[in-house]
């Protein structure tokens, strides 16, 4: 093997540093060290989570039933169903299933009459875009207080339910 001289270390060292130096002028003219960026988002929209409930049985003062939910999330992102929205409950009360079908409501027995009361269900998961069943236990009541003029009278709830996002 040679034995390196001043000359020939000069040259090595000087090729060393030209390599080392022009890596560093790539990185630079390549990015590496600089940068920006601009990214543009839109946010999901927030569509109602419904759910449908038919067919509960007779209610009458100081008894609860349960109801058979058909909850629908029509959002892209999964929620979880949490309590009944109580200033939202509307209750409608019709003479018979005819006038259910002609929307004439009842002239004797009206909401404030009814006392008609709804409880929060159990927490219900729904995925995003699905429609879960779930039945919510002692959920429509009737108070002690309910008028008589409404005995025989078909009820038509409506609410909202409230709720959360739901990690997936």
């Amino acid at each position: 093997m040679r034995k390196l001289t001043k000359r020939s270390a000069a040259f090595v060292g000087g090729s060393v540093l030209a390599i080392t130096g022009g890596t560093a002028a790539f990185a630079y003219a390549s990015g590496w060290f600089n940068g920006s960026g601009t990214v543009n988002a839109q946010s999901s929209t927030i569509q109602p989570v419904i759910a449908t409930i038919n067919g509960v049985s007779n209610i009458w003062p100081g008894h609860a039933v349960n109801a058979t939910a058909s909850i629908g999330n029509y959002n892209e992102y999964p929620v979880t169903a949490t309590s009944v929205d109580a200033k939202s409950i509307v209750v409608k009360v019709y003479d018979n299933a005819a006038d259910v079908n002609n929307k004439k409501e009842s002239t004797d027995c009206g909401q404030n009459d009814a006392h008609i009361t709804l409880a929060d269900p159990d927490d219900v998961n729904i995925d995003a875009g699905k429609t879960v069943g779930a039945t919510f236990p002692n959920f429509v009541s009737m108070t002690e207080d309910a008028s008589p003029k409404c005995a025989g009278k078909i009820f038509k709830i409506t609410f909202k339910l409230n709720g959360e996002l739901r990690s997936a």
